[in-house]
């Protein structure tokens, strides 16, 4: 793995200015091509994407920092959503907060955070179409372990929507620690309110499986994340906490839910086995897409698929239904709150 990727973190450890950026989805894109063709499993891969993400946005900080001198006080810089769980793919965004230690120090990180979010998109992660980046999203840490203490403790469905994105926080840069909100987290694993909460949101994206499980599909065209991805990602989250862990990656989640005893280990060995098909769908398809000039998508074409592709395919897809509806029955997720 180091030997194809090596050239590209070469490249990012070179840049010295703000410019010239817009090469790295290429290289990005190149570097997994010869990876899967190396026989690395996806998640091996996804892993290598977020660790040159992680090494492009470092990079970038350092040069921020060089250009508005040194920081004031203590930060870190969090990176969000898949990034946050190392499951970056080569159709991604930038999800990214930062949180710093004196309350007075607003304006110097409202710079830092303009300077590396324009970096980012300038080098193909465009801002995350939800606003969750660190111009919107900085604040002191205070702030932050007030509003996660808010999530936990009282959540409402609107704040938890925001809450999805940002609980999936992950440290890559900076002196301050950020210890405090997964305390936070651990904390209000066994409320019921926030579970009901966080199960209605692992309810939400239904796989589009219609009259006799057939797959729906909107111009031939699937959408893998939404299809199922997204619902994964969701349920590994929700009964990951709901066992008290607050560990980030989808399939380290749903072994600490079995581990729990939140979850099954039947069930939970069946979602990472759909959430694997799914990843790998999803990123040979996006390889497949640059290499003739189009730009990585998270959709595919079923008739692209080989009967037995076809057949996981539907079967993945059943598995999260059939989990979304057991866990829309136990947490009455359809109740009025």
């Amino acid at each position: 793995m180091e030997e194809a990727t090596r050239p590209l973190l070469a490249w990012v450890a070179g840049i010295e200015e703000f410019t010239g950026l817009e090469s790295y989805p290429t290289r990005v894109a190149e570097a997994a091509a010869n990876l899967v063709e190396a026989g690395l499993t996806v998640r091996a891969v996804s892993r290598a994407l977020a660790d040159a993400n992680d090494a492009l946005t470092v990079r970038l900080l350092g040069l921020a920092e060089v250009r508005l001198g040194p920081p004031p006080c203590p930060y870190v810089w969090l990176i969000l959503g898949s990034g946050g769980r190392r499951e970056e793919a080569l159709h991604s965004d930038q999800d990214n907060a930062v949180a710093y230690a004196e309350a007075g120090a607003g304006s110097y990180f409202a710079a830092l955070a303009d300077l590396t979010v324009a970096g980012l998109a300038e080098a193909g992660l465009p801002r995350c179409p939800g606003g969750y980046v660190a111009t919107r999203w900085r604040y002191p840490l205070a702030e932050w372990e007030r509003k996660f203490r808010g999530w936990v403790q009282v959540p409402e469905a609107q704040a938890l929507v925001e809450a999805e994105v940002l609980l999936d926080f992950r440290p890559i840069h900076g002196e301050l620690s950020a210890a405090p909100l997964d305390r936070i987290l651990r904390s209000g694993g066994d409320r019921p309110r926030l579970e009901v909460q966080m199960a209605r949101a692992a309810v939400t994206f239904d796989p589009p499986l219609g009259l006799f499980g057939r797959i729906r599909t909107r111009h031939s065209r699937l959408d893998l994340k939404r299809a199922g991805i997204a619902g994964i990602v969701l349920l590994a989250r929700f009964y990951a906490l709901a066992a008290g862990s607050t560990v980030r990656p989808t399939e380290e989640r749903l072994a600490a839910a079995a581990d729990g005893g939140t979850l099954s280990r039947h069930s939970a060995g069946r979602l990472v086995a759909a959430y694997r098909l799914l990843a790998e769908l999803r990123l040979r398809e996006q390889i497949r897409q640059f290499r003739i000039g189009g730009p990585p998508t998270n959709y595919i074409r079923l008739e692209s698929l080989s009967v037995e592709q076809r057949r996981a395919l539907t079967d993945a897809l059943r598995v999260v239904r059939d989990l979304q509806q057991v866990t829309a029955r136990n947490y009455h997720t359809d109740a009025v709150s």
